[in-house]
């Protein structure tokens, strides 16, 4: 799966940024993320409260890549290797079309940092002529999305409940859903 954009890790995004895989040295940041409310609320994701439920995130998503549906990867500043956000790419129902999501530590909201990244690793997906179309589901409270995928050129294709599973528990949520041809 993303054959193209995997070969190419880790990829440099301008003089500030870098795409790698997630890895256990990456726990503390993780927790940066996942700890703060505004941004699980946002994906629908147990706040985290300790480093153990960043350890146990990160073989979450080591366990999914090896199930081969799920690519996640790291945006890190380039000079530090601190990583500051995550991209998941998830190839499900359609095997052209990739579900995009990405979560982003606050304190580097606002710069541009996910469209640029996403716009530059779409280059490297189009390389695979295997993918149509990219895929994201938002919630509608969601601001700086809803405006980094107007960046992106994503047009909004309709509405819809997503039921997921925090703590045991059911969480219905509406989600706007937008799509851009590659």
């Amino acid at each position: 799966m993303l054959e193209g954009l995997q070969s190419k890790l880790p990829i440099l995004i301008g003089d500030k940024y870098l795409v790698r895989y997630i890895d256990d040295g990456d726990i503390e940041d993780i927790f940066d993320i996942y700890s703060n409310e505004k941004i699980s609320k946002h994906i629908v994701r147990k706040v985290h409260t300790t480093l153990n439920d960043s350890k146990q995130l990160i073989q979450l998503l080591k366990d999914r890549m090896v199930e081969g549906d799920n690519v996640y990867l790291g945006i890190c500043e380039s000079k530090t290797n601190k990583l500051i956000g995550i991209i998941r790419f998830l190839i499900k129902e359609d095997p052209q079309v990739i579900t995009l999501g990405y979560g982003l530590n606050e304190k580097y909201w606002g710069q541009g940092i996910v469209p640029k990244v996403i716009d530059e690793l779409i280059c490297y997906i189009k390389s695979d002529n295997k993918y149509l179309k990219l895929r994201a589901t938002i919630k509608p409270d969601n601001i700086n999305s809803l405006r980094c995928l107007e960046k992106l050129r994503f047009k909004k294709s309709g509405e819809f409940m997503k039921v997921g599973i925090v703590d045991n528990e059911e969480v219905k949520t509406k989600r706007f859903l937008y799509y851009k041809k590659l």
